[in-house]
């Protein structure tokens, strides 16, 4: 072996001088055997030591994502089942109310769906007195869940506005102007606070039906109050932003801050009527 042939070569004196003692040179054999192993032992304990560290680091940082995927999966366990209660309190709401009133459970969150003929007649944003009376309801809803947001969406079909056209220039202004009338309502009549509720206004630009039909029409004609579980958060009053600047942070694309509701005849006879 070369190990064996380095400790002769070691043990043998230089040129001329006298050969050491078989004992001497069974010492230093041994002696440099076991500085050998020892080099080789130090050179393998050191690789197992930085070997150990790396894998402790390794556990540690999967036990630090373990630690984050747990608390994420009790996070969205705690919003489905808090989802659950609202769906469940408003399918009760939905069902007092009567009417054609719905439950739709959306991305955005739970949705309670009034179709037009409870709140409206075609092309009208005045609240009818039927429509007055279901409203109370959701106002009593309100008034007994205190953390609850909502958001009023008017939505519309995709008929152009004709008979009330001197009221509304187009969809998007008749649903906007529904959703107002419905907050108004609410807050004035009502006394619901209203920071406690968004408005939109959407048009035809959210069917959930489809156009081509009478029935997928008459679907499309409704207001929607979707369950906000937070508000959304407001900008500080005291701002450093110019008037033009604020201004700017608050004009949206007529597709944002108008809701959609077109409203036509919920009757047959009532579908074939000119808005």
């Amino acid at each position: 072996m070369a190990v064996t042939n380095d400790i002769e070569t070691l043990t043998t004196l230089p040129a001329g001088g006298k050969n050491m003692s078989n004992y001497g040179k069974k010492y230093v054999k041994f002696f440099l055997l076991i500085a050998f192993v020892g080099m080789s032992g130090c050179a393998e304990l050191s690789e197992l030591r930085n070997l150990n560290r790396r894998q402790a680091i390794t556990i540690r940082d999967q036990s630090d994502e373990m630690a984050k995927l747990k608390k994420h999966l009790s996070s969205v366990s705690d919003k489905l089942k808090s989802n659950e209660e609202e769906m469940n309190k408003l399918r009760k709401l939905a069902k007092s109310i009567g009417e054609g009133v719905t439950v739709r459970d959306t991305i955005e969150g739970p949705v309670l769906l009034f179709p037009e003929k409870i709140l409206f007649d075609s092309g009208m944003a005045v609240i009818k007195p039927g429509g007055e009376k279901a409203l109370k309801k959701m106002a009593e809803f309100l008034s007994e869940n205190q953390s609850t947001y909502i958001r009023i969406d008017g939505h519309t079909d995709s008929d152009p506005i004709l008979r009330t056209k001197h009221l509304w220039d187009s969809n998007h202004h008749l649903s906007a102007a529904r959703s107002l009338s419905v907050f108004h309502f609410l807050t004035k009549n009502e006394h619901i606070v209203e920071g406690r509720i968004h408005v939109a206004g959407f048009g035809p630009n959210r069917p959930i039906a489809a156009n081509s039909t009478s029935a997928g029409k008459k679907e499309n004609r409704r207001v929607e109050f979707l369950i906000i579980s937070q508000p959304a958060a407001l900008p500080p009053k005291e701002s450093s932003l110019t008037t033009e600047q604020e201004l700017e942070l608050v004009e949206q694309p007529e597709e944002v801050i108008v809701e959609e509701t077109a409203s036509e005849a919920s009757e047959a006879t009532e579908e074939s009527e000119e808005k």
